[in-house]
C-alpha cells in the first residue's frame, strides 16, 4: 500500500502557524500605539507647577480658560528617578515661541520683557515661566508635581464699543466702569436709573389706531318709525287699518230739515302695493259705515274701490290702467234728488280706463279711453216706491293727448275728446231723449320736480249736447288739475280739481255742470303726530235758470300714534250749502273722537 506524503501535511500545518504569528504581531503593534496615544495627552492636560507656584500674567478674554487637573498624582510621578538631574527647562517644559508683530510698539512692553533672551525665550535664572505651562515637548513626566489648583481671575468686564459722536449718559457710564473693581462691578442691589438713558415708563399716544372701514353699513335712524309695516305677500305689500270713533253731529243727513244725532262711525281702509323691479299695480279700499246711536235716523254706507297698474313696454312707451267702484247715497241738496222720500237712494258708480303714451323724442302723444257706468236706486215716498231706472246711463269715450318736452320738469300739452251719453231708457217717464254726444277740448301742463311737486293742470271747453231738440246743451268752462306738493319735508298738500256734467230728471230741465275743488295739507309736527287740514269749494252752475249753488266746508283733524298700530283721531269739521232753491240749502257741523288701528 502507498501511503500519502506526511511532507505536504507538515507544511499545511506550518503555514497556518505563520499567519497566527503575523496576526498577534499586529494586534500588539496596534494596543501599544493605542497606550502611547492615550499617555502623551494625559501628561499634556497636567497643569501643575513645582514649588506649587501660580499662574501669572492676563488670561484673553476670548481664549477657553486652562483646564483644571485636580487627579491625585501617581506614586510614581512623585519620585524621581536616582541618578537623574533635575533641570528647570525639562520640569517646566519648552515653551512656546511669543507672537512678535511686525511692525513695533503694536502690542504694550511685557512686564518680563528684561527676562527675554534670545529669540524671546526667558532665560533660565530660576523663576517660573510666565504663562501656562507645556507639558507636549517630552514624554516623560515632571519628577516631582503636587496637586495644584490654579485659580482662574475673575472675567473683567467689556467695554461697550463707543459709536463715533455718542456722548450720551449710557457711554458715560460705560467709561467709568472701566476703572472700577472687577470684583465689585456686577455686585447685586438696587441699580440706580438714570433718568436720561432709561427714562421712566410713561403712557404714550397709540399708532395703530383702528381706522374705520372704507365701504361698511351705518346703521340709520328710521324717518318713519310710527308707520304701517303692512303684510308682505310675496311682491304684495297689504297695509291695512281700521279706526272706530263717534261724531256728535248737527245735521244727521247733511239735508235742508236734518237733526241732530250722536253717531257710531266705521272706517276701514286698505292699501295694496307690489314691489316689482319693472311694472307697478296698487289697489285701494276705503269703506265708512255711520249709524245713529241717539238722535235722528240715520244709516249711510260709503265704500270705494279702486286699483291700477303701469306697464313698462320699452324705454319710450308706457301702457297704464284704472279701475273703481264706489257706492254712496245721493246728495240731498243736489237738484237731481226727489223731494219728500224717506229714504236716500244709492248710487253705484263704476268705471274704467285704458290708455297708452309713447315719446317720439321731445314729442310725446297719449291715448286713452274711458267708461263710466251710473245707476240709481229706488226712492220711497211713504209706502210708494218710485224706479228710477231711467236715469241709468252709460258713458263711454276716447281722449287723444299731444304735446313736447320744454325741460324734463314742464311738459305742456293739448287734448281732444269725444264721447257718448247713451241712457238705459231712451225715453224717460216724462218723455225726454237725453242722451247725446260730449265733447272736450283741453290745454294744460304735466310737471314732474320728483318729490317736489308732481301732477298735471288742464283748462278747457266741455259741452253735452242731447238728442231732445226741446232741451239746450250743457255746456261750460272746464277745469281738472291733480297736484302734489311738498313745500317742505313733513308737510304734503294735495290740490284736486273737477269738472263733470251732471242730468236732470224734471221736465224741460237740461242739467247742470259742477265744479269741486280740494286742497288737503297734512304735516307731521313729531313722529307720533300728525296735523292735517281740509278745504273743498264747490259750484253748481244750473242751467233751469235757477242760479247757482255754492258750498263750502272746512276740516281740521289730528292723529296721534301710541306705537305704530295704536292711534287717536280728533277732528272737527263744518260745511254748508247755499242756494236760491230753500230745499238746497244746508248746514251742518260735527266732530269726531275715535281710535284707529293700523297693521
Amino acid at each position: 500500500m502507498t501511503q500519502p506524503p506526511k511532507p505536504r501535511a507538515e507544511v499545511r500545518r506550518n503555514g497556518r502557524s505563520f499567519r497566527s504569528a503575523i496576526n498577534a504581531c499586529l494586534m500588539a503593534t496596534l494596543l501599544g500605539s493605542t497606550a502611547f496615544g492615550f499617555g502623551n495627552s494625559a501628561f499634556a492636560q497636567q497643569t501643575v507647577l513645582p514649588d506649587n507656584s501660580q499662574l501669572r500674567g492676563s488670561i484673553q478674554e476670548n481664549a477657553p480658560p486652562p483646564a483644571q487637573n485636580t487627579r491625585p498624582a501617581r506614586p510614581a510621578d512623585s519620585q524621581s528617578t536616582p541618578g537623574q538631574t533635575s533641570s528647570p527647562t525639562n520640569d517646566s517644559g519648552i515653551p512656546s515661541r511669543p507672537y512678535e508683530p511686525v511692525s513695533p510698539g503694536a502690542l504694550p512692553a511685557d512686564d518680563d520683557s528684561s527676562n527675554l533672551g534670545r529669540l524671546g525665550v526667558p532665560a533660565n535664572d530660576g523663576s517660573p515661566p510666565s504663562g501656562p505651562s507645556d507639558n507636549s515637548g517630552g514624554i516623560n513626566p515632571p519628577p516631582s508635581v503636587e496637586e495644584t489648583v490654579v485659580p482662574v481671575p475673575a472675567e473683567r468686564a467689556p467695554t461697550p464699543a463707543r459709536r463715533p459722536g455718542a456722548t450720551n449718559a449710557a457711554t458715560a457710564d460705560a467709561d467709568a466702569n472701566v476703572d472700577r473693581d472687577p470684583a465689585t462691578l456686577y455686585e447685586t442691589g438696587a441699580i440706580e436709573q438714570s433718568q436720561e438713558a432709561n427714562p421712566a415708563e410713561r403712557r404714550t399716544d397709540k399708532d395703530n389706531m383702528p381706522v374705520s372701514a372704507i365701504e361698511r353699513r351705518t346703521p340709520r335712524l328710521d324717518p318713519e318709525p310710527f308707520a304701517p309695516l303692512g303684510i308682505r305677500a310675496g311682491t304684495v305689500i297689504l297695509r291695512p287699518s281700521i279706526s272706530q270713533g263717534l261724531r256728535a253731529t248737527t245735521n244727521a243727513d247733511n239735508s235742508s230739515d236734518g237733526k241732530s244725532a250722536v253717531l257710531s262711525e266705521t272706517r276701514l281702509r286698505a292699501r295694496a302695493t307690489t314691489d316689482w323691479s319693472r311694472h307697478s299695480a296698487w289697489l285701494d279700499f276705503d269703506g265708512t259705515y255711520d249709524k245713529t246711536i241717539s238722535g235722528e235716523d240715520y244709516s249711510a254706507p260709503n265704500i270705494g274701490l279702486r286699483g291700477g297698474f303701469q306697464l313698462d313696454l320699452g324705454a319710450r312707451t308706457t301702457v297704464t290702467g284704472e279701475a273703481g267702484y264706489r257706492y254712496r247715497q245721493e246728495d240731498p241738496s243736489a237738484p237731481t234728488t226727489i223731494q219728500g222720500t224717506s229714504n236716500r237712494p244709492g248710487v253705484q258708480e263704476l268705471d274704467g280706463t285704458l290708455g297708452v303714451r309713447h315719446e317720439f323724442g321731445k314729442f310725446f302723444g297719449d291715448l286713452k279711453g274711458k267708461v263710466n257706468r251710473t245707476t240709481y236706486g229706488k226712492a220711497e215716498i211713504g209706502n210708494t216706491t218710485i224706479s228710477q231706472k231711467d236715469r241709468d246711463n252709460t258713458f263711454a269715450s276716447i281722449a287723444l293727448r299731444g304735446g313736447f318736452e320744454m325741460s324734463p320738469a314742464i311738459k305742456p300739452f293739448a287734448e281732444v275728446e269725444i264721447g257718448k251719453l247713451i241712457y238705459d231708457e231712451k225715453v224717460d217717464f216724462n218723455g225726454y231723449r237725453r242722451s247725446g254726444v260730449r265733447t272736450g277740448l283741453r290745454g294744460g301742463v304735466e310737471i314732474d320736480f320728483g318729490e317736489k311737486m308732481s301732477g298735471e293742470f288742464a283748462v278747457g271747453y266741455l259741452r253735452q249736447s242731447i238728442d231732445d231738440d226741446r232741451l239746450k246743451a250743457v255746456e261750460g268752462l272746464s277745469a281738472d288739475a291733480a297736484i302734489k306738493w311738498s313745500p317742505q319735508r313733513g308737510t304734503d298738500v294735495d290740490i284736486g280739481l273737477l269738472t263733470r256734467v251732471e242730468g236732470a230728471t224734471a221736465p224741460g230741465e237740461s242739467g247742470s255742470v259742477y265744479y269741486e275743488g280740494t286742497v288737503g295739507i297734512k304735516r307731521q309736527v313729531r313722529a307720533n303726530l300728525d296735523l292735517n287740514a281740509k278745504l273743498i269749494a264747490s259750484l253748481r252752475d244750473n242751467k233751469d235758470d235757477t242760479g247757482l249753488d255754492k258750498g263750502f266746508g272746512a276740516e281740521i283733524g289730528a292723529t296721534y300714534w301710541f306705537n305704530r298700530f295704536v292711534g287717536l283721531d280728533v277732528s272737527a269739521r263744518h260745511q254748508l250749502v247755499r242756494s236760491d232753491v230753500d230745499s238746497r240749502n244746508t248746514d251742518e257741523t260735527s266732530i269726531y273722537v275715535g281710535v284707529t288701528l293700523q297693521r
